[in-house]
């Protein structure tokens, strides 16, 4: 069997809640190392029966117990924030041997896990996703090329062998690694996906249902994401409000100096304002072409 990591052979896999990211965690793990023994966790059995059939699974279980956790397993919570930490103590209550997850909150995660002993939860967050939900939309390749932030509360952690692993099972999946502190991931990721997902609904919600005759792909490209989990967005905007808040404020001051352009006629400022931001924007596509 192909190695799953630089130093340990994963031979079995959990991914707790089989929606688009763990299906696509399943897919990629399935196409990348058959030998590999997938298992699924969630409330549903006709679902979970359903991704085994599809070839994402090799196995499922509805319950997290002694008995359904396979020794050595790495295991994957794939859950709203606001379910994870639960479901973590859960996993190691029952014997798994390291748990990581894909929630795009962590400093909250890492607080109601402090009295696990050991190193066996790190955190990870893989930025990818869309606007779709169910295993059905699964993707193999959504990883590839795609930023997994994977967390450690020291930098003198970073070697620790538990988070060494989960580098390299997300590296595995053909994702780039990137090590931050929880708080330090939750402040970046309320400004560059949590204010976004704000602004998508705020723009959203402008428009009454007669006008959509009139959107166009400006409309379009900015709503986007405006159609996901509303439970699931509100879950992350909660589990990080403190910079959820701090990211709206930031937001409402650029607002405020288009707003006074606006009121005072100054196209130079309006100019300025856009400019600034068009600039941001280029150097992102910049970057897409260097990384290839």
């Amino acid at each position: 069997m192909q190695e799953l990591t630089q130093n340990k052979a994963e031979r079995n896999i959990i991914i707790v809640g089989v929606g688009l990211i763990g299906g696509s965690i399943a897919a990629a793990i399935r196409q990348r190392f058959p030998d590999c023994n997938v298992m699924g966790i969630g409330r549903n059995r006709e679902r979970l029966e359903s991704a085994r059939k599809a070839g994402l699974l090799t196995s499922w279980s509805d319950e997290i117990t002694a008995d359904t956790i396979p020794t050595g397993s790495l295991a994957v919570v794939c859950l709203p924030v606001n379910q994870i930490a639960d479901t973590v103590n859960q996993l190691l209550n029952a014997g798994c041997e390291l748990v990581t997850d894909a929630g795009s909150v962590k400093a909250s995660i890492i607080a109601a896990l402090e009295d696990q002993p050991g190193l066996r939860y790190v955190g990870s967050h893989p930025i990818a996703g869309s606007e779709h939900s169910g295993f059905e939309h699964a993707d193999a390749n959504l990883f590839a090329g795609r930023l997994c932030v994977v967390t450690t509360s020291s930098p003198q952690l970073a070697n620790h062998e538990n988070v060494q692993r989960v580098v390299s099972f997300w590296k595995s999946l053909n994702a780039a690694v990137h090590l931050m502190s929880p708080e330090e991931h939750d402040r970046v990721l309320a400004l560059t996906s949590h204010l976004p997902h704000i602004l998508a609904s705020v723009a959203a919600g402008c428009v009454e249902p007669d006008l959509l005759n009139f959107t166009g792909t400006g409309y379009r490209d900015t709503t986007r994401i405006a159609a996901g989990s509303a439970s699931l967005w509100a879950t992350i905007l909660l589990g990080n409000a403190k910079h959820c808040l701090e990211a709206i404020d930031a937001a409402e001051e650029i607002l405020h100096q288009f707003r006074t352009a606006l009121e005072t006629g100054n196209a130079k400022q309006l100019e300025s304002l856009w400019e600034s931001a068009a600039e941001k924007r280029r150097l992102l596509n910049r970057d897409k072409t260097d990384r290839g």
